[in-house]
């Protein structure tokens, strides 16, 4: 009888390797099986430290310490030989083989398999290492005799930190105290304090919590998806084929479902093709009129789960394609009034009709000419283009553009059917927007919450998945292998538990856009910047009306799937625990701001509503940049208020308090006018530079062959130090920028607008 979990107050060093089996062995270990084989159905995981550092001008890093946690205890080493000691142990000791597994996850597969990718003998089928990853250098599991390695990131999405932070609630795991220097360079014989090795010791412990949790949540270890799409695709999976209902329902909602599969097939590579080509993210871009400026005032607008909402409320293609072939130009309304379309279009002399955002992608264009104008990545104008759309993306590309109609050149048009999606995957979706909403801050319920929250925000992910993709090996290095296209549909269209349409993924993110679109073409020339659900705005009690209407349009769209299918119409507008309707697909206020910069796509700057500083950058955490530009570009730049900045926006663990008090500080500084942004905010532009340590980035360097060092640690302690592979990694820089084109244009359409 399993006695149960729990994070033992201690660990112990492989000197103690008895004692640590002694401990493991106190409590019955629970087996999972199935006809083919056993896992230990107990959490178990393994973390490394290392060091990186430079040896003459060649990089060089080396692990100093690991920890192993199985079942909540936790045994740590300093060197690779006594990895392995242990792990010939814990073979002995459970029984492994091929037939007997142990998981161990591992919070980021990829970092530690490039250290142990060469000293580890990887279980081969037909010659190829038993390794599987969607990318090169990013395994999602790895096999070896007795034991596979999955990624925790993969399962969790979300960095360690938060996992121990939020997402913990049945076997908390208590916060380490301070934080460690990872610059001070160490090795195997470098001397760690207790508090250095807790800091580890705490990383094996929210990791095995996790996953205890998830064994429990998901009936047994074997349960556990790889990814965390794999839970919404089993949800969504569930509800599709009436897992949940009882049998004779179950076998008339499964059968009713397969035959819908068997209707949505794709029947060619070059139908596959033209979905792919067509698909596109979700739109992020910056108005061209107000790139560079400093702005007040600017109103930031949200579309609650815009992916979700039109997965419920939206048509999509509910047949198999029909491939109609070229057609004139003055035949194509017709279709698009009636069915989904895909196909590619060809325009000439393309210029500007709506002068504020531009929408067709440089990137997505097929053919363009050489005289082409880009707006930081999308076309504003050009002498001829190619592209394939959808009848959505054509709908937003009639109003951005003029072209000469007489030359337009329709290829390879493709229909579908449209029709709401079916019952139970709406009904799916809608039960994870009910939870998600319902249960979010109910005690005791914190579980069951994040559970919905995850699989709501992935539920889009798993629609979008590409069916055709190189398959990923590992021999003795990575490498790509071409696969079959047509070898894949058949496999595809063929499958059983299919529950999904790939040009269903696509026309998600086209609604999407379409939806977005709508509030850009209102806002005109008060429009600031969008970012996929999102829109940034001027004057925004101009515009008001315009999103009472679209929600009031959102509502009756709800209303009449509602009808369609005989959905309860509640689903749509789960009340809150404060008993507060929250209706899916509309657009709520995300804040008013009284300044904002931007100078391009995930670029911008803003003090919100109380005046805290804050900005999104890709490539900077504002936790680390923010405190820089704040004790640079102000005159509080005391080693005083540089701690205070640092506390304020990246407290560790033990200064969460603190950092609430001085935020209010620096709050109530800038707000007396004695704290001013304003020298911030001018030097928010190209050639800004935040300098290593300010981006909260690594730039890490892939070692692939062996190498060999006399490495001398901090405290003055050499060691020589061997590794077969390595990561190096060291605190990256970056420096704002806009390209050259960009400021030219940018230039062209001030004087244009002058």
């Amino acid at each position: 009888m399993w006695q149960g979990y729990n994070n033992y107050n201690h660990y112990f060093n492989i000197s103690q390797l008895d004692d640590f089996f002694k401990e493991i062995s106190s409590v019955d270990i629970p087996i999972m099986a199935n006809r083919r084989k056993e896992v230990i159905n107990v959490p178990a995981t393994l973390d490394i430290e290392t060091s990186s550092t430079y040896v003459g001008s060649a990089k060089f890093a080396t692990m100093y310490l690991w920890g192993f946690g199985f079942n909540g205890s936790v045994i740590i080493g300093r060197t690779w030989k006594e990895l392995f000691k242990l792990r010939d142990a814990l073979v002995d000791y459970l029984e492994l083989s091929d037939k007997r597994i142990l998981y161990i996850f591992i919070h980021n597969l990829g970092y530690e398999f490039q250290w142990l990718r060469r000293r580890i003998c990887w279980t081969k089928t037909n010659g190829e290492a038993d390794i599987f990853a969607m990318k090169e250098r990013r395994p999602i599991y790895a096999r070896t005799r007795g034991f596979e390695f999955r990624c925790s990131y993969f399962l969790s999405n979300y960095a360690l930190s938060y996992i121990g932070d939020e997402l913990l609630k049945k076997y908390p795991v208590e916060k380490a105290v301070g934080d460690l220097d990872y610059s001070l360079v160490r090795h195997y014989l470098t001397p760690l304090s207790d508090k250095e090795i807790w800091y580890q010791v705490k990383d094996c412990q929210v990791v095995m919590s996790y996953i205890q949790e998830k064994i429990e949540q998901d009936g047994g270890i074997m349960n556990i998806p790889l990814t965390n799409t794999g839970y919404v695709r089993n949800y969504c999976r569930d509800w599709c084929f009436g897992e949940n209902d009882d049998e004779s329902t179950r076998r008339k909602t499964s059968a009713k479902y397969h035959e819908i599969m068997k209707s949505l097939t794709i029947k060619t590579g070059r139908e596959y093709d033209q979905n792919h080509d067509a698909f596109g993210g979700g739109f992020v871009h910056a108005a061209a009129r107000y790139s560079g400026k400093t702005l007040h005032n600017v109103w930031s607008k949200d579309e609650a789960s815009a992916y979700p909402a039109a997965m419920v409320s939206d048509y999509f293609p509910m047949t198999r394609g029909i491939f109609i072939g070229d057609i004139p130009y003055s035949q194509l309304a017709m279709y698009l009034k009636f069915y989904c379309c895909l196909f590619t279009v060809t325009l000439h002399d393309v210029t500007p009709k709506f002068i504020y955002e531009n929408y067709i992608s440089l990137s997505h264009c097929h053919y363009i000419s050489d005289d082409y104008v880009t707006n930081n990545g999308r076309i504003a104008a050009a002498d001829c283009l190619s592209i394939t759309v959808t009848e959505l993306d054509w709908a937003i590309i009639t109003k951005c553009y003029d072209f000469d109609e007489s030359k337009v050149r329709i290829n390879g048009l493709r229909i579908y059917q449209r029709d709401y999606l079916p019952r139970a995957m709406i009904m799916a979706i809608l039960n994870l927007y009910h939870n998600k909403t319902s249960l979010k801050g109910v005690e005791g319920k914190e579980t069951e919450y994040m559970v919905s929250k995850n699989m709501i925000n992935a539920s889009f992910g798993m629609a979008v998945t590409a069916i055709v993709r190189p398959e990923i090996i590992y021999t003795d290095e990575w490498g790509t292998e071409e696969i079959n296209k047509i070898e894949q549909l058949v496999d595809y269209n063929n499958n059983y538990s299919r529950f999904l349409f790939y040009p269903w993924g696509v026309w998600v993110t086209a609604h999407a856009r379409f939806n977005l679109w709508k509030a850009i073409f209102e806002a005109g020339e008060d429009y600031v910047y969008s970012d996929t659900d999102s829109c940034k705005l001027l004057n925004y009690e101009k515009h008001k009306k315009f999103f009472e209407n679209y929600n009031t349009d959102m509502k009756i769209k709800l209303m009449k799937m509602c009808a369609h299918y005989n959905i309860p119409f509640e689903m749509c507008h789960p009340k809150t625990p404060k008993g507060e309707d929250k209706w899916i697909g509309v657009w709520e206020d995300d804040g008013e701001y009284k300044t904002f910069r931007t100078i391009g796509a995930k670029r911008y700057m803003y003090e919100d509503s109380k005046g805290k500083l804050s900005f999104t950058i890709s490539g900077v955490n504002k936790k680390y940049g923010v405190p820089f530009l704040l004790s640079t570009y102000t005159k509080l730049t005391s080693d005083e208020w540089k701690e205070k900045f640092r506390i304020a926006y990246n407290p560790t663990n033990d200064e969460k308090e603190l950092s609430k008090q001085y935020m209010q500080e620096i709050i109530d500084l800038h707000n007396s006018g004695k704290l001013s942004y304003k020298k911030i905010f001018d030097s928010f532009t190209e050639g800004l530079y935040f300098p290593p340590g300010a981006t909260g980035k690594q730039t890490i360097t892939y070692i692939d062959n062996p190498t060999c060092a006399t490495i001398v640690d901090y405290l003055g302690n050499p060691a020589n130090c061997m590794e077969f592979s390595s990561v190096h990694m060291e605190p990256q820089d970056y420096s704002l920028s806009r390209s050259a084109d960009y400021l030219k244009f940018l230039q062209g359409f001030s004087d244009a607008t002058i």
